[in-house]
Parts: C-alpha cells; sequence; structure tokens
C-alpha cells in the first residue's frame, strides 16, 4: 500500500551530513523537486537502506552525488566507490524520470564486492526500492543486463527483454551450446513468442531463466529489459524476488 511522505529541508540536510553532494541543474532544493515531481518517494529512507547495507562492503572511498533538473524532470543518484575492477566494485546508480506524466527509473548499476555478495545485503535496498517505487506511482524498471550475471538474475526476477537483436542473440549462442532436445524446448518459447508479437518488446526471459541449462547461457549475456509495475503479473513476480 502506498504511503504518503513529503521530503523535508531536514531530511535534505540529512542526506548532506551523510555526505551526498547534491547539485541541482537550475537551482531548484532537492525537497521542492521532490516533492512536486516525485511525491510520496521518501529518498532519505532509500538512501539510508543503502548506506546501511552497502557501506560496511568496502574499504574504498565512496562518492555520493544526486544530480536532479527540474525543466528534463529527472534525477541521478550515483553512489560508487570508484572502481573499474568488478570483484571489488561498489555501485547504486539509478536515474529517475518523468515523461508525459510517467515515472521510469533505469537500474544504472548495483553491484556489490566479491565478498560481500550472497549474503542478502541487496534484498532490504530492493525492498525499500519498490516501497518507494509504488508510493511515487512509478511505471516501469529499465535494466541493462550484464555485469555480476545479471542477464540470468534479471530475467528469473521477471524482466522482459525489449531488444529482439539481442534475443537473437542469445538464441544463436544456445544453438550451438545445447543438445538438440534442450535447444527444442529453448526456441519453442522463441517461436511461441515471436510468432504472436513480431515485433514484440516484452520477450518473457523468465521462462528461459526456468530452464536450468540455459542459466550458464543466461550468466554471460547482455540484453536490455523492462518490467511494468503496471501489470500485475509483473509486479507479482518481481516482488516475490523481493520478499522471498
Amino acid at each position: 500500500m502506498a504511503s504518503i511522505h513529503k521530503v523535508t529541508a531536514t531530511d535534505v540536510k540529512t542526506l548532506e551530513n551523510i555526505g551526498y553532494e547534491l547539485v541541482s541543474a537550475d537551482g531548484s532544493t532537492l525537497d521542492i523537486f521532490i516533492n512536486d515531481l516525485f511525491p510520496n518517494f521518501d529518498i532519505l529512507s532509500l538512501l539510508q537502506e543503502v548506506e546501511n547495507n552497502f557501506t560496511p562492503a568496502t574499504t574504498k572511498k565512496i562518492h555520493r552525488k544526486i544530480t536532479f533538473d527540474y525543466a528534463k524532470k529527472e534525477f541521478l543518484i550515483d553512489y560508487n566507490n570508484d572502481t573499474g575492477i568488478e570483484d571489488i566494485a561498489l555501485f547504486f546508480v539509478r536515474k529517475f524520470s518523468k515523461k508525459r506524466g510517467m515515472i521510469t527509473v533505469e537500474h544504472h548499476l548495483c553491484i556489490l564486492p566479491k565478498a560481500a555478495r550472497g549474503k542478502g545485503l541487496i534484498k532490504p535496498v530492493f525492498q525499500e526500492s519498490l516501497k518507494q517505487y509504488l508510493n511515487c506511482g512509478l511505471s516501469r524498471i529499465l535494466v541493462h543486463a550484464a555485469l555480476s550475471g545479471g542477464g540470468y538474475s534479471w530475467a528469473k526476477h521477471g524482466f522482459r527483454a525489449v531488444d529482439k537483436g539481442e534475443v537473437d542473440v542469445i538464441l544463436n549462442a544456445a544453438r550451438g551450446a545445447l543438445s538438440a532436445a534442450d535447444f527444442t524446448v529453448c526456441e519453442k518459447i522463441y517461436k511461441g513468442y515471436y510468432t504472436k508479437n513480431p515485433n514484440g518488446r516484452a520477450f518473457p526471459m523468465h521462462l528461459w531463466a526456468a530452464l536450468g541449462f540455459m542459466k550458464p547461457l543466461l550468466m554471460g549475456s547482455r540484453w536490455h529489459g523492462e518490467l511494468n509495475l503496471k501489470r500485475a503479473g509483473h509486479l507479482k513476480k518481481f516482488r516475490e524476488y523481493v520478499y522471498r
């Protein structure tokens, strides 16, 4: 159930005390910006979950920035330890935008250092994220499934592939890697969707992820995906992952 929330000047000061650099493109303040364009979004609660669960996972310096633009109706949360080495990288990067009244978030990066993975640290951050997405009426979550096995993880959690060309690449890899029987099962799902939806932008990757023999292929895959929170089935699948 959605909650009513107003970002206050005290919330903004708390974020600054944590270490967030607040960068406005037009001189607006973060509290007014959020309250006007993304009402009921409790940005402090979300970022406190990030701090509580992610910050202890690294000894490197963490850079924190929130940039926002009233005219473009978008803001970016950028939290990272500024390393290109994936095994020790720590990133939480989200871009929110509002167009024609519809709110979208792009999950640019969410990476924990290798030593911190598999310990349940991401789960409370995703739970709080989903809570705030529903609070502000967010419609779509966009991802680029790639790093740290994201191609499998996002598929398993209900995201649909929006680019048929990227799905074709995975299918072709499956053709060369799977047995004839396993590939037939994989191809049947592909044909079942694209025969009915030749220009479809919601290929059900979770059906491939449910096939054990597809996991290695999806782990190394790269594809762009979307989850529509306004569709009950999509939301149910993501909620099951977040709260299981």
